[in-house]
């Protein structure tokens, strides 16, 4: 009989990074008491040299503890800057690398543009990806690069019915842990059709039981499910220590301090399993200190998120105005004084390969001037009262544009609203800021033909997707925009019904869309492929095919052209909310 032993080991935590290599600037908001005029001042933020920094100052701190350390991602490093646009995995295969990350789970925007991406990935990192409860047995072996058989991937065991789990020695004890991701990949990312995930709640169980049969009591999940579904699985599973996780950005502590406000406590215990979170887009770092029982239980578990702060501070964003020098003093007295807050000087090897390799070509795009913005362009995902999104209709007029362009013969677009991330300020915009910032998901376009009626369904499945109208939804990013086509939706209606006045425009006149007419619309891959309510596009008539241009590329190419970008004057989108009022929101 295996005679075990307590363990004590602290896990240095990021997730959802998203390609922020470099480091933001925020807002704090500070006591009065400590800047007498201004309340806010802005600060240089994260970025990966800063948690490279971080981490070896938390690994050196566990050792001189007597504790072990280990350095977990927990999903989401794809997609979020120009860095992806331009090298797509390579460069985070890279960097992750260098800041010494010693495992990773799989999140779902890993998974946007299918298999293959995660699998090149994977052929360049030094630490592995776990997801136990993803099905690879049935992987066509065809494909130029396949994932089942790769070293680093600790996925689904079908021959056993349990995940794969790795072991990391805590000072002659072994602690397993194992990863798990999205059951609904599907229904959110773009997963090959050939490989599919397991129940998390069954699959854990199977894997938690087999951990024991091998002699093993002391257990960790790194998670992408979610903060509120890790707090669930900690009711539905025995047996785990600590759940480490991402995806929904949650940022556990109190912030209060530098008006941020609070999310929970940090490693909130339910059922006897700790859960963590830390935010995203590398501003932060967790550190969990976590300590076994012999008999594998929690004992405590201790810890903190810290934001990873410059030592500079300055009245605006763009940090070009600084503050005086008393003022400043006080500032940095102040936020030295915080437990939240880790002061972390850049690691120069870091900053070497950010220079050597990547931010030239990050640079140029960010001076290329492509057009200008008139007005402000607001985006909203689902229209308020003060109206729709100004720049969505933009985007969907650019995939149109764009595909004509190409030779396609399409009648309209549709795009989803959480394609779109940022509003636009007036003044001249950049490459940068279309493939940075107001469409940072390297998705491709796609056309494909469809019968009028399963357009009608697609708008209304999105719509009650996004707002939870008689189905359990998965956000409000559904909202579809459109270019070339407008309609009413009305909340109140029968479920069938709530698509009213839809139309096409063909030939400059609006006419009345035919149900069974067949048409040919553009949209990006995520769209197309029906994800999150559009599964009607699905009942195409002729097979999506790729135009081989991304979102951004489109909308860049198309702002080039016609040069000034204004609001859209035409209102395309009636949407009039639950409470059913008679005037539709504009």
């Amino acid at each position: 009989m295996t005679k075990h032993r307590t363990a004590k080991i602290t896990f240095a935590h990021i997730n959802d990074t998203h390609s922020h290599f470099e480091p933001s600037s925020i807002s704090l908001t500070l006591p009065t008491s400590t800047l007498d005029t201004e309340t806010s001042v802005y600060a240089s933020c994260g970025g990966f040299s800063r948690i490279s920094s971080a981490v070896k100052e938390a690994k050196s701190h566990a050792y001189l503890k007597e504790r072990e350390f280990m350095f977990l991602h927990a999903g989401d490093c794809f997609q979020g800057t120009l860095y992806f646009s331009l090298y797509k995995g390579l460069a985070n295969a890279e960097l992750l690398n260098a800041i010494g990350v010693e495992a990773m789970a799989l999140g779902n925007h890993e998974l946007d543009m299918g298999n293959g991406i995660v699998a090149d990935f994977l052929d360049c990192t030094d630490f592995p990806m776990l997801v136990a409860n993803w099905d690879l047995s049935q992987e066509d072996q065809s494909k130029p690069n396949t994932l089942r058989d790769k070293h680093n991937v600790y996925a689904y065991d079908a021959n056993n019915d349990v995940g794969r789990y790795i072991v990391k020695d805590v000072d002659g004890e072994p602690v397993a842990i194992f990863g798990l991701a999205i059951e609904n990949m599907a229904g959110i990312a773009n997963p090959d059709p050939d490989t599919s995930f397991k129940n998390v709640v069954e699959l854990s169980n199977k894997t938690i039981d087999a951990i024991h049969y091998n002699g093993i009591n002391k257990i960790v999940i790194l998670s992408h499910l979610g903060y509120e579904r890790d707090l669930l699985l900690a009711k539905e599973v025995d047996g785990v220590a600590a759940i480490i996780g991402g995806h929904t950005h949650t940022m556990q502590g109190d912030f209060t301090n530098l008006g941020y406000g609070v999310t929970d406590e940090y490693a909130k215990v339910i059922n006897g399993t700790c859960v963590v979170q830390a935010g995203c887009n590398a501003l932060a770092m967790g550190q969990l200190e976590l300590d076994f029982n012999a008999d594998g239980t929690l004992a405590s578990a201790t810890g903190k998120n810290q934001l990873l702060l410059g030592r500079q501070f300055t009245v605006d964003a763009t940090r070009t105005e600084h503050l005086d020098t008393d003022t400043h003093d006080r500032v940095k007295q102040f936020l030295t004084e915080q437990s939240n807050i880790r002061f972390c000087a850049k690691d120069p090897i870091i900053e070497n390969i950010l220079n050597m390799k990547y931010r030239p070509a990050v640079r140029k795009l960010q001076t290329q001037h492509i057009a200008e913005i008139t007005e402000p362009l607001r985006h909203v995902r689902i229209p308020d009262r003060k109206g729709a999104s100004q720049i969505a209709p933009l985007v969907v007029s650019s995939f149109v544009w764009k595909a004509r362009e190409l030779g396609f013969n399409v009648d309209f677009g549709i795009h989803n609203a959480g394609g779109v991330r940022a509003s636009l300020n007036p003044g001249p915009i950049t490459c940068a800021d279309v493939s940075g910032k107001l469409l940072p998901f390297a998705i491709g376009l796609m056309v494909y033909q469809v019968k009028g009626k399963r357009v009608r369904q697609a708008l209304e499945g999105a719509i009650n997707n996004a707002i939870d109208n008689g189905v359990e939804g998965t956000g409000t990013g559904s909202f579809p925009y459109v270019a070339d086509l407008k309609y009413t939706y009305r909340c109140c209606a029968e479920e069938g019904a709530r698509i009213e006045s839809l139309q096409v425009q063909q030939q400059g006149q609006w006419v009345d869309l035919d149900d069974n007419a067949v048409y040919s619309s553009v949209s990006s891959g995520y769209t197309a492929t029906g994800k999150e309510g559009y599964s009607a596009l699905l009942d195409y008539v002729v097979e999506p095919q790729a135009v081989n241009v991304t979102m951004a590329e489109a909308f860049e190419d198309y702002a080039r052209d016609i040069k000034q970008l204004s609001a859209p004057t035409e209102k395309l989108i009636s949407y009039i909310p639950c409470e059913c009022a008679q005037v539709a929101a504009s």
